[in-house]
């Protein structure tokens, strides 16, 4: 066997290795977490359309409605900044959506600085502080669950996780899984 055919066998080993170590915990977790009742809903922000959810955006907030009606918490935080091709903050669209499907607005607490999850909790843990709030479940789609739990612990928020479903595309579910696995490459790699 030449080199070169080695050369390939190792680096598909490796790719299989990253996959079972990486991939397979933010699927299961994903998929597993279960919320525990608490104090608040932290629904973390992605894209707008407009000035409108994106699919994913909307199950999450789907989600945080479930989770509130069935009283898993009062208060719900809604976190995301505008970025540069939205209308609006994600949280002020979100706030809005959330008025528009029964929560009332004095139940939402708006945290409309942050560009990263990191950035989310952690200024989420601020906003829980100010109000008094110790306990959260953070509603992301099920993709993005296990990092958020990893950064919640890390700054010391008492979190469960609550997945919202994955779109119904293919190449979306497939494109968020693998930038979150290389998301959590990072995290492992470069977190002090």
């Amino acid at each position: 066997m030449n080199f070169t055919k080695k050369l390939q066998k190792y680096i598909i080993g490796v790719i299989l290795m990253v996959v079972l170590v990486v991939e397979v915990p933010i699927i299961a977790i994903g998929y597993m977490a279960t919320p525990e009742y608490g104090d608040t809903i932290i629904v973390l922000g992605a894209k707008l359309i407009g000035d409108q959810p994106s699919t994913m955006l909307r199950l999450r907030l789907d989600e945080a409605i479930r989770l509130y009606n069935q009283g898993y918490a009062p208060k719900i935080i809604v976190s995301g900044a505008q970025g540069k091709d939205e209308e609006l903050s994600e949280a002020a669209a979100m706030h809005a959506y959330l008025i528009a499907n029964g929560i009332p607005s004095g139940n939402i607490l708006v945290e409309d600085k942050s560009f990263n999850t990191f950035q989310n909790l952690n200024n989420c843990r601020v906003i829980m502080a100010e109000y008094g709030l110790k306990r959260a479940i953070i509603v992301s789609n099920a993709s993005h669950i296990r990092r958020s739990l990893v950064l919640a612990h890390n700054l010391g928020i008492e979190a469960t996780g609550s997945p919202a479903p994955m779109a119904n595309n293919a190449y979306l579910t497939a494109k968020q899984y693998v930038r979150e696995g290389a998301a959590m490459i990072a995290l492992l790699v470069f977190d002090k």
